[in-house]
């Protein structure tokens, strides 16, 4: 895979053509500013990016102000695969519906999966590479700043959390990919598995407040008390006189409980009957001698009225006494209906209950019924959660033994890939020697039972700080694209935006070793950015010429990639 042009539509950004080999993008100063950050590298290599299909949550692009960057420019990369040339064009308003274009044929994707699945097939026509998605290639390929280049496998921005995926890698390395993705699905099984088996564990100690172990003994009590009910009914059902008088005691049953909610409410409506007001004790022969001292002749008057008014309350109060005396005898007397009622359907019921029931256990054929159908659910409802339980323990273990067995399997892939793993190896130390000066280095593949199912583990001199995180990243990017046995697998393109954020004499041995000892072929392409203030002890050296021949666009702060200065949307 090789890029050939970087550019818009409508015209917005200067397009950028790259070519085989090293293709170089520099930040450098201008009059207007010693600083050449902030001027667009890493948008540059975004942009490239988001052409080549990476989601758009994902990217930067969809953070540029849409007043310095109007969402429906259509982003353009011109690539070749395989021999055949390819367009993408894809703006950020229409991110889901790529635009492809190939052999003069263009097509529209209605999903941007489509798109992806598409360019899959077209990457890895041989199907002994048929498992790695075209995004998933690009992954490890373009390595964004944001991902700090900490871990050879992590390849995202640090702020994203995405899991590291092994499997362009051991694709490329050539270790059985189809056993590494049967494990991570056995892996899923069991999380979904443990997922299941939390929620069992709650819904059993919300049903019986206890653990799943002690509700294993509720389970026997509960089924005794089920099978008690049951021998019960059995029995009953099985009495001689049993459907002859089932209807009926059902029928009283449904009486019984209609004439005692209707005794409730009237003694409800009794309770509320009491007079509203009580008889008024005024003392009219002491009101009377108050107001006679204020005037004469007053508190006789107002005595006279007051006596007046006592008496026609009282009128009132004894009509209303005589009201509510008529309504609770008529309550009373329907409530002694109700109770006799009641004693002769209790009277019918016991006779009835005699004939069926000779040892007193059954008291009520409706609550019977109730209190089986009660207990039975309560059991079935148990019972079937800790069946369940027992089911995914099983097929817990029997994934674990799957997941056990698939290990040894991709032990023995790896065991075979050996001789791959040895050249590829030798292959980093060549560039280890070059650029640290020994070879002090080392680089394993193996198998863990942790949920990453392998480790790729490459150590390096003084390995752990920042700088030298970052080279080992770039001995190990750069040794895929050289080895004789990776680079067979390899697409052909590797990306690196600002990875040599290292010491100066790192910077010049590893670019010493891009320019004189890297052999890249006809098909094979390195883009890389980098700052010109970090390159100015860098004039005398003999292959300097070259690296300023390769310098493919160049940004400052007067001209930048996007011609304008913004911030980004958070």
């Amino acid at each position: 895979m090789r890029i050939k042009r970087l550019y818009t539509e409508p015209h917005t950004i200067d397009p950028i053509e790259f070519h085989e080999g090293v293709n170089i993008i520099v930040g450098e100063r201008d009059e207007t500013s010693v600083k050449n950050n902030g001027v667009g590298k890493s948008m540059c290599i975004e942009f490239l990016n988001f052409a080549l299909l990476k989601k758009k949550s994902e990217s930067r692009v969809s953070k540029i102000p849409p007043q310095s960057f109007k969402p429906d420019t259509f982003i353009c990369v011109d690539f070749e695969l395989h021999g055949i040339d390819y367009t993408i064009k894809r703006s950020v308003v229409d991110a889901e519906h790529p635009r492809v274009i190939s052999d003069g044929k263009a097509i529209d994707f209605s999903k941007l999966d489509d798109a992806t699945r598409f360019l899959t097939e077209r990457m890895f026509p041989t199907t002994h590479l048929v498992g790695v998605g075209f995004r998933e290639m690009l992954g490890p390929l373009i390595r964004d700043e944001r991902s700090e280049f900490k871990s050879i496998v992590a390849c995202y921005d640090t702020k994203v959390r995405v899991p590291d995926n092994y499997a362009p890698h051991l694709m490329l390395l050539g270790i059985d990919l189809m056993i590494y993705r049967k494990i991570r699905e056995i892996l899923k099984e069991l999380d979904a598995i443990g997922v299941e088996e939390k929620r069992i564990r709650e819904n059993v100690q919300l049903i019986r407040e206890k653990g799943i172990d002690d509700a294993r003994s509720d389970l026997n009590e509960l089924n005794e008390e089920v099978e008690r009910i049951r021998r019960g009914i059995d029995a009953l059902e099985n009495a001689p006189a049993y459907d002859v008088i089932k209807d009926e005691l059902i029928e009283i049953e449904d009486q019984t409980d209609e004439l005692r909610f209707r005794k409730a409410a009237l003694l409800k409506r009794l309770a509320g009957l009491n007079p509203i007001a009580t008889e008024a004790t005024i003392d009219a022969d002491e009101i009377r001698s108050f107001y006679n001292q204020l005037r004469d002749g007053l508190g006789d008057r107002i005595s006279r009225d007051l006596n007046e008014v006592l008496a026609f309350k009282a009128k009132i109060e004894l009509f209303q006494k005589h009201l509510l005396t008529e309504k609770s005898q008529v309550i009373e007397e329907e409530l002694r209906v109700l109770s006799r009622q009641l004693a002769d359907l209790d009277r019918r019921q016991a006779k009835l209950i005699k004939i069926l029931d000779q040892d007193g256990d059954l008291r009520n054929l409706k609550k019977t019924y109730a209190a089986f159908q009660t207990k039975s659910d309560e059991l079935g409802q148990l019972k079937g959660l800790l069946d369940r339980y027992d089911r995914l323990a099983v097929d817990k273990q029997e994934k674990r033994l799957e997941k056990e067995t698939e290990r040894l399997k991709l032990q023995g892939s790896i065991t075979g890939a050996s001789e791959r793993l040895k050249s590829f190896e030798q292959t980093i130390l060549w560039i280890h020697q070059f650029i640290q000066g020994n070879r002090k280095a080392s680089f394993e593949v193996r198998t863990t039972s942790a949920k990453n199912v392998v480790d790729i583990i490459m150590r390096i001199d003084d390995d752990g700080s920042h700088s030298v995180e970052r080279e080992k990243v770039f001995i190990y990017d750069i040794a895929l694209l050289l080895n004789d046995f990776s680079k067979a697998r390899h697409p052909g393109l590797l990306v690196h935006d600002n990875i040599f954020d290292v010491d100066d004499d790192t910077l010049k041995r590893s670019l010493e070793f891009v320019f004189t000892k890297s052999v890249f072929d006809d098909d094979q392409q390195y883009i890389l950015t980098l700052n010109t203030d970090r390159l100015g002890r860098l004039n005398d050296e003999p292959w300097h010429d070259d690296l300023e021949g390769n310098i493919v666009a160049s940004f400052t702060k007067s001209h930048r990639f996007l011609k304008t200065n913004y911030q980004e949307i958070i």
